[in-house]
């Protein structure tokens, strides 16, 4: 399986950003908060491809503001506790209708995808969508409606 953070600084192109985009269905201006700790360069790529607001999180530390985003994007945690921490963080800041994506390749849940969606159902979110191959995660917020493709 191809490294995220690896991979976000040689891509050009945009393309990890493009992916996530997509699968998330919003438009390259969202508003996108990175939660984890090695952030910049999917905050440079978020930049490149053309997103309006884009801040970095880190789960165990308290963030400054909370603005709201339209996606969490849950990168490089560093054990389920500050899995759990990063949800929280994501639910704040996605409100009722924000979509939240975690790259499962990059979490060290001992049971991999199962913990991870297990801890976003605590969290109260739902799962949208998922991608075993690239270990991707996607959740809305549980009591939301489905978006209109």
């Amino acid at each position: 399986m191809p490294d995220i953070l690896s991979s976000a600084p040689d891509d050009p192109s945009g393309a990890l950003v493009d992916q996530v985009m997509a699968v998330a269905h919003l438009p390259p201006t969202a508003s996108v908060a990175v939660i984890g700790h090695h952030t910049l360069p999917l905050l440079l790529a978020l930049m490149r491809r053309g997103c309006e607001c884009v801040r970095s999180l880190r789960p165990d530390t308290v963030a400054p503001d909370g603005e709201a985003a339209d996606l969490a994007w849950i990168v490089d945690v560093a054990s389920e506790d500050e899995l759990c921490e990063a949800l929280q963080a994501a639910r704040r800041r996605t409100g009722a209708s924000g979509r939240v994506i975690v790259e499962g390749t990059e979490c060290v849940c001992r049971t991999g995808l199962a913990a991870i969606r297990d801890r976003a159902a605590s969290a109260g979110f739902v799962v949208v969508s998922f991608d075993h191959r690239a270990g991707r995660l996607v959740f809305r917020p549980a009591g939301s409606r489905p978006q209109a493709r």
